[in-house]
């Protein structure tokens, strides 16, 4: 319990009251309590609120009917009450849930407290009682990060008091993958001890489903911190993906690399933006190395044509894990192209443009400013000229300049109608002539400049 006080929207409190009412006690718990504790719900009418209350489903059904009430998922244990446009999820105290999602009810809530999976989840509040904190959530929220703790349950084991505690880890394997996602956001820490259960019990990860593992990792790749999780639990990262096992502490030999195959890959994450199939693109993009390496005399590493073996090994990865077939292009594009070479002029650019949208090539040239900076200090300076390159990328398309005969300001029926062509193929020369005139000139792409550049053209061709 503690004297912190928040604030409540109306609509929460007024379901909290009619509980009580009843003679029922209610709280708001969970997710929602972390948020406002910790400010992450930008305000008490962001969030999403969740009560818990000692009525069991049908009182709480009764109750209510006289919301608008959503119960289709009242065979679980839950009913969503919208009250004034707040929605609000409202389920009785649950010791567990069994493997096919029906709960096991208590009167207890503590017993519903201990099932949650880490400590700052684990709070209940209501304005009457303020928190009830068995597991020292609050303290875990209390410094400039958040501290994730997982909670043991030894409830199950009353009767073997020198049984070691189920975590949540065990219990719900999910647990270990959200617990890298809180570290990977920048918020939070990994206390010692989670960090080592996570460990212990990392092999329990091969009984979540692909949906699940995928959307969980997700999350741990777009966080700030992804690199800092990727190099300090690749023991963690290995199970998931066991290809990863012959990067560790593959010696590139290349004075160019200042780490292992697998620290570079995970450091080159890190380094690029937070976009999905762009992380995933580098996670993927080293897996041929070893496959493809071979030394010269001198005993410097090659490793040609990893390109299409990483995206062998990453097709494979995403199959298994049931990407859409649009992120599997997309991530294949990406890790195939990564050797190509683009000069950092606007004019080259606009001729790569001819071949790509606007996107790929974005995405490209981030994906080579994220595998160059993970190299070595050395690469620092190209990897910024990539990143000029992005900048001028998008100056390009912001002032919507022309590098596609699409946006020329005349197309070929207007050089029919003046009667200047007679057929398709004669139009098209004219018009890549008029492009090339536009990419070094943008201003110059009106249809009358164009249409006097399209005139001399042809009495030239004509003379």
């Amino acid at each position: 319990m503690t004297n912190i006080n928040i604030n409540l929207p109306s609509q929460v409190t007024e379901l909290l009251n009619r509980l009580n009412a009843y003679s029922y006690k209610a709280y708001i718990a969970g997710r929602c309590v972390r948020e406002l504790l910790s400010g992450q719900g930008g305000n008490e009418n962001s969030v999403d609120y969740d009560i818990i209350t000692n009525a069991d489903i049908d009182r709480v059904h009764a109750i209510f009917e006289i919301y608008s009430l959503n119960i289709d998922n009242i065979e679980n244990g839950e009913v969503i009450v919208n009250v004034a446009g707040v929605p609000v999820l409202i389920a009785p105290y649950k010791k567990a849930i069994k493997p096919d999602g029906k709960p096991i009810y208590t009167d207890v809530l503590e017993e519903d407290l201990r099932r949650r999976d880490f400590s700052f989840n684990a709070i209940a509040y209501n304005p009457r009682e303020g928190f009830v904190d068995p597991f020292g959530g609050i303290t875990a929220l209390s410094g400039e990060l958040g501290v994730v703790e997982v909670i043991a349950d030894n409830s199950g084991d009353s009767e073997d008091p020198d049984a070691e505690p189920i975590t949540a880890f065990e219990r719900n394997p999910v647990s270990i993958l959200q617990a890298l996602g809180y570290y990977s956001s920048g918020e939070y820490l990994i206390s010692e001890r989670t960090k080592n259960l996570m460990n212990r019990h990392k092999e329990c990860l091969s009984e979540i489903s692909q949906t699940d593992l995928r959307t969980e990792l997700s999350w741990v790749l777009r966080g700030k911190k992804v690199s800092a999780v990727l190099e300090e639990y690749s023991e963690v990262i290995t199970v998931l993906f066991p290809e990863f096992e012959t990067l560790k502490g593959f010696d590139l030999k290349r004075p160019e690399h200042s780490f292992d195959a697998l620290t570079h890959t995970f450091k080159s994450v890190g380094y690029a933006s937070p976009i999905l199939l762009l992380r995933y693109a580098l996670l993927f993009h080293a897996l041929g190395i070893p496959d493809c390496f071979s030394e010269d005399e001198d005993g410097k590493g090659n490793f040609h044509g990893h390109a299409e073996r990483s995206w062998l090994y990453a097709r494979k990865i995403m199959r298994r894990w049931s990407f859409s077939d649009d992120q599997i292009r997309e991530v294949g594009f990406l890790i195939k192209n990564q050797g190509i070479e683009v000069a950092s002029d606007k004019r080259s650019l606009k001729l790569k443009l001819r071949e790509m949208p606007p996107e790929r090539l974005k995405m490209l040239l981030q994906f080579k400013y994220a595998d160059l900076r993970a190299k070595s200090p050395e690469f620092e300076g190209a990897a910024m000229i990539c990143k000029r390159q992005v900048d001028t990328l998008n100056e390009i398309v912001t002032a919507k300049e022309c590098y596609t005969v699409q946006q020329l300001a005349v197309n070929r029926y207007d050089l029919m109608q003046k009667g200047m062509v007679k057929s398709d193929e004669q139009a098209r020369v004219i018009l890549e002539k008029l492009l090339d005139m536009v990419t070094d000139a943008p201003a110059f792409n009106t249809r009358m400049r164009l249409m006097n550049a399209a005139e001399k053209l042809l009495n030239n061709t004509r003379g």
